[in-house]
């Protein structure tokens, strides 16, 4: 058994309740208390002590929202998301492209126009034509929603019309019809998919580089939706049973099922939530709309520019309501990307209409736009929503301005959705974020934007309070991944999952909590990151 000891074990089984020891054994909790009455009591039993020299200690944060396999990618790619002008962009990107053979191909990511200084506008391809009329170019936005490509990445694809993708995307065309180098949405995969299908060693040696980095924000595991963008269900998957686990990198990896592959999740005789101690399969995942910054979120009041433009639904009425049946026939219950207020009004219309099984719970994503008449519409259902309390710091004021005057009234209303009893799990939606909690406990206590910290809240009344928010990412993400008796707490019984900490969130002053620093990240007993 190990004993640690002289830490503050933050125990969130209620607020304020809190050890300063505890055993663990066989990478699970055994007993909580006291160091000297664990002592006293399994004093035989001891092999190796741990001194936390007065650490704070949470239960294992878990990243309820993000993309393993993209934030990897990202981390390894040329990647604009720090860059503050269109020119710093390009040439960041004619940069890179010096470095490459005359055809070799170059996948940027990560680009954000509402943060540039000199023009806001969207990377086109008479941009990246003046980059480089040879090497064929993409550059995603940051959203994942749209993606910019230039001419020689153009030629490459070999059906280029509106027939070739699913629907719900668009090629975007400006007024004389030509082609403006900007894909959205479906559309975006007739210049991803024309560059080379992802080899296993690339899939495994992305996940190592992603995880090996939460470790290092104190993520013990994530909730991921990777299993149809890169080679496939089944290979991907191999790919995480490759790499984390018992035999792998101790990490917890719970992952939506595309609604693209419900088939081959049907084929491959794996289950929902199996069992496995790290890696498992939760809901099926459809996207219903798209984003603000993309002008593709429903809106039921349009945008600030154009009230009629209304925004993208991706699936039609019948389509989307097809899809939660096939799930609900293979036994699974619907996650669902939802951004505008007219997408969360019909998608509640339907799953009103087709419930999942007893017990389980859908997942309702994102859903920064609300009224209290929606709110109520809701309450009641097996829903859990899925928050993303950092997007309230990066989109704020600008996407007020986008939507305009007519905006819904409610805007990422996280205890609103509380005090009716919904659950709520928190993530980063990495590569999108920074995965970093406590920049989305900051958002969520702080009601601040990242333009101005100090300044103004946005609907302070939505806010949460500091032991609400970290329940985002402890007892609510286990909630999300039906773990409530096994993670989530520091109890008996439960995973030996700690996220370590030099201060104590509650004794500082609010702004100071997106500061925070993880001294020690413990996954099933095993420390794998300790601050140098």
């Amino acid at each position: 058994m190990k004993l640690w000891k002289n830490g503050v074990f933050y125990q969130m089984t209620a607020e304020g309740e809190q050890v300063s020891a505890v055993l663990t054994k066989n990478g699970h909790i055994h007993a909580v208390g006291e160091v000297a009455d664990l002592k006293k009591q399994y004093a035989t039993e001891i092999d190796e002590t741990i001194d936390l020299e007065g650490k704070v200690v949470f239960p294992g944060f878990v990243d309820a929202h993000i993309h393993l396999l993209w934030y990897g990618q990202a981390l390894e790619r040329l990647n604009l998301n720090q860059t503050t002008t269109k020119k710093e962009a390009l040439a960041l990107i004619l940069e890179r492209t010096k470095q490459l053979a005359n055809e070799e191909w170059l996948f940027v990511e990560g680009y954000d126009e509402n943060k540039w200084s000199d023009e806001q506008t969207l990377i086109s391809l008479a941009d990246l034509d003046e980059v480089s009329k040879t090497n064929p170019i993409l550059v995603r936005r940051i959203d994942y929603h749209s993606v910019s490509i230039n001419s020689a990445l153009k030629a490459h694809i070999e059906n280029f019309s509106e027939n070739a993708f699913d629907g719900g995307g668009e090629i975007v065309r400006d007024k004389a019809g030509g082609f403006t180098g900007i894909l959205r949405d479906n559309a975006t995969t007739l210049a991803i998919d024309a560059f080379p299908a992802a080899t296993p060693a690339e899939l495994n040696a992305w996940l190592k580089i992603a995880i090996t980095d939460l470790w290092s924000k104190g993520i013990t595991g994530a909730h991921s939706e990777d299993l149809h963008y890169f080679t496939g269900f089944k290979s991907t998957f191999a790919a995480f049973r490759n790499t984390v686990g018992a035999n792998g990198l101790p990490f917890r990896a719970h992952l939506l099922i595309h609604h693209a592959e419900l088939a081959n999740f049907s084929a491959s005789k794996e289950s929902f939530i199996s069992g496995d101690e790290f890696l498992e399969l939760g809901a099926m995942k459809i996207f219903y709309d798209g984003t603000v910054g993309s002008r593709t979120a429903l809106m039921s009041a349009g945008y600030a520019d154009n009230t009629n433009e209304k925004g993208l639904q991706i699936h039609s009425d019948q389509a989307f309501e097809d899809l939660v049946q096939s799930a609900r026939k293979a036994g699974l219950p619907v996650a669902i990307h939802i951004l505008g207020d007219q997408a969360f009004a019909n998608v509640i219309r339907t799953l009103r209409a087709n419930p999942p099984k007893e017990g389980q719970y859908d997942r309702l994503i994102h859903t920064p736009w609300l009224t209290k008449e929606l709110i109520a519409e809701a309450t009641g259902l097996p829903i859990l929503f899925d928050v993303q309390p950092q997007f309230m710091a990066s989109d704020l004021p600008w996407a007020i301005d986008v939507l305009g005057e007519n905006h819904p009234p409610l805007a990422f209303a996280w205890n609103s959705l509380l005090r009716v009893g919904f659950p709520l799990a928190g993530g980063s939606d990495a590569p999108i974020e920074v995965p970093n909690p406590f920049l989305g406990i900051h958002a969520a206590v702080t009601r601040t934007a990242n333009a101005d910290l100090d300044g103004v809240q946005y609907w302070p009344e939505e806010s949460l309070t500091v032991y609400e928010a970290i329940e985002l990412y402890t007892k609510g993400a286990a909630f999300a991944s039906y773990k409530t008796t096994t993670r989530g707490q520091i109890a008996p019984g439960f995973v030996a999952d700690f996220t370590i900490l030099a201060e104590d969130p509650f004794l500082i002053k609010p702004a100071k909590l997106r500061h925070l620093e993880v001294m020690l990240t413990v996954v099933n007993e095993q420390v794998v990151y300790q601050k140098k």
